[in-house]
């Protein structure tokens, strides 16, 4: 079983050891799923039973490479907190060095509620750009799957942030 270019750490660190996918155990009759942190409110979650990140196994990003990161999927409509600009962009700075973040939600009625939040993450390196779409795009974030692609810089710095005729 192999887990792509996005596996982590511990996963890499089990594959050397042996471990070929299952449960854990010698017998594999252990957990075969990872557990999850899923947030509660702003101060407090939970762990519980997450999913197997086989969507992360051969994620490929769509688009010409940026300096900018679109994430999709990582919260509904309506569940926009006001932290939530504050972490995404703590959490992208293991990537480089973030030069902004904007949060925009699409509010038209019948848009696709999985692709109404959009999070835009703009570097100041593309490369910077390339590691965080990779590492996050497939990721699992309060049970649901991250979308990541990159975003036309020019539409970005002119504030234009709604989706295109494409869904871009």
């Amino acid at each position: 079983v192999g887990w792509g270019e996005g596996m982590g750490l511990a996963a890499k660190m089990l594959e050397k050891m042996g471990w070929r996918g299952g449960g854990l155990g010698r017998d594999q009759q252990g957990m075969a799923t990872p557990l999850v942190a899923q947030k509660k409110d702003s101060r407090s979650g939970v762990i519980v039973q997450g999913e197997v990140e086989s969507g992360r196994k051969g994620t490929k990003i769509q688009g010409k490479p940026t300096k900018v990161v679109l994430l999709r999927n990582m919260v509904g409509p309506g569940q926009v907190d006001a932290t939530l600009e504050d972490e995404v962009g703590t959490e992208c700075t293991k990537y480089g060095t973030v030069a902004g973040v904007v949060i925009f939600e699409v509010t038209t009625p019948g848009f696709p509620p999985e692709l109404a939040v959009r999070i835009l993450v703009a570097f100041e390196r593309q490369e910077s750009a390339m590691k965080a779409a990779v590492d996050l795009g497939g990721r699992f974030f309060g049970g649901r799957q991250v979308q990541a692609t990159f975003y036309d810089e020019d539409r970005f710095k002119n504030q234009d942030y709604a989706p295109g005729p494409n869904g871009d």
